[in-house]
């Protein structure tokens, strides 16, 4: 080992920003309770250096413009030298895309490989239109995954991983936020400046295809006037949607307010009075989708609504926080009307259930998981 490299317990690799991801902030929120020293390598928008809890956070700048094979030439030659200046006992790939870096370093430095295995990787919804990168993705995990110890967010996901590359059954780490005491406020309604009398609406998330974005504004036209529309995320149909925006003449009901660092997030969820979550099938990552918006809704009263897909659903009826529905415009409605005429009833569902589907539950997985 040369003089100039960092060693540290653990090294993560993620193809984000820690700063708006709460599951990465989750899982080093706990390991950092039995690690002294971890790191993590990330690509954003930023060329900077922090900490986070005992994390040292290494970003590598990438302009977030470039898209395709541009984006990810880019992204590794930015990511690869900070992330070789790194010797660890393990790391962590936080995504696919990261796997191969992961992988490289796990090999040379004879350490431990973990896998966070956000989604289907291999039938990503981004890509359910680009077979070959697909393709190329779905490769290049077969390849590696024999090396890791997987992890993801959903038994569904886990089951088709064990089933699909003839590996051990990975561990399923709950997307679930952090217990926070969250005051419900009428934040959303001051921001916007809307009559108090209005009923929020808000969506969280990547603004990408398979999203429900245009079926969310196709709700909102037929919705009473007393409705409004918030949208909070980043994605390449941003600025498509703005402008379908002022198109429909929704400029006074729906704002595309674009991405919120997640410690500022839950500001804005509790001052909604309806969770948005509604995920198209257009892959089969999307069809068996568990997303952590729908938890951090709960965990603010802010009852959602889902597309009525497997994962989502089961958590929906379990728990009756709110409703899984059909994705056409009617159903959509419906949904919306019958939960917002249930407010009160809901909420109170939400408060029961919020007590068990916390991070919290999931921490001494977490860390059975990194220790085994």
């Amino acid at each position: 080992m040369t003089h100039d490299r960092l060693t540290y317990d653990g090294c993560f690799i993620f193809f984000g920003d820690l700063r708006y991801d709460a599951r990465l902030q989750n899982l080093i929120h706990t390991l950092s309770a039995r690690y002294a020293r971890l790191a993590l390598v990330q690509v954003c928008a930023h060329d900077d250096h922090f900490q986070f809890e005992r994390c040292d956070v290494f970003s590598a700048k990438v302009n977030p413009q470039l898209r395709g094979v541009r984006k990810f030439l880019a992204s590794y030659l930015a990511l690869i030298p900070k992330a070789v200046s790194i010797q660890a006992e393990f790391y962590c790939a936080e995504d696919v895309f990261s796997l191969p870096i992961a992988a490289m370093l796990s090999r040379l430095n004879r350490a431990k490989l973990f896998y966070d295995s956000r989604e289907l990787y291999f039938a990503i919804g981004a890509l359910s239109n680009k077979k070959a990168k697909q393709q190329l993705w779905s490769l290049l995990e077969e390849f590696f995954i024999s090396d890791c110890t997987v992890f993801t967010t959903g038994d569904l996901d886990s089951a088709i991983l064990k089933s699909r590359y003839n590996i051990s059954l990975p561990k399923t780490i709950y997307n679930f936020p952090r217990r926070f005491t969250v005051e419900r406020t009428r934040f959303i309604h001051d921001l916007l400046h809307l009559s108090p009398d209005t009923i929020v609406l808000i969506y969280q998330g990547m603004m990408g295809e398979g999203r429900g974005i245009f079926k969310m504004l196709d709700a909102l036209a037929e919705l009473p006037e007393r409705f409004a529309l918030v949208m909070l995320g980043d994605g390449i149909l941003l600025e498509k949607t703005r402008r379908e925006i002022q198109r429909r003449n929704l400029s006074k009901r729906a704002f595309a307010l674009g991405a919120v660092p997640y410690d500022s997030l839950l500001k804005y969820t509790a001052s909604a009075d309806i969770g948005l979550a509604l995920i198209e099938p257009i892959s089969k990552s999307y069809e068996l989708a568990l997303p952590n918006k729908l938890f951090e809704y709960v965990l603010c009263e802010t009852p959602p609504i889902t597309s009525n897909l497997p994962a989502m659903q089961a958590i929906i009826e379990r728990y009756d926080v709110g409703i899984a529905t059909a994705l056409d415009t009617a159903s959509i409605v419906e949904s919306i009307l019958k939960l917002s005429n249930a407010l009160a009833l809901y909420r109170q569902k939400c408060r029961s259930a919020r007590e068990v589907l916390t991070w919290e539950s999931q921490s001494e997985k977490v860390l059975s998981l990194f220790h085994s």
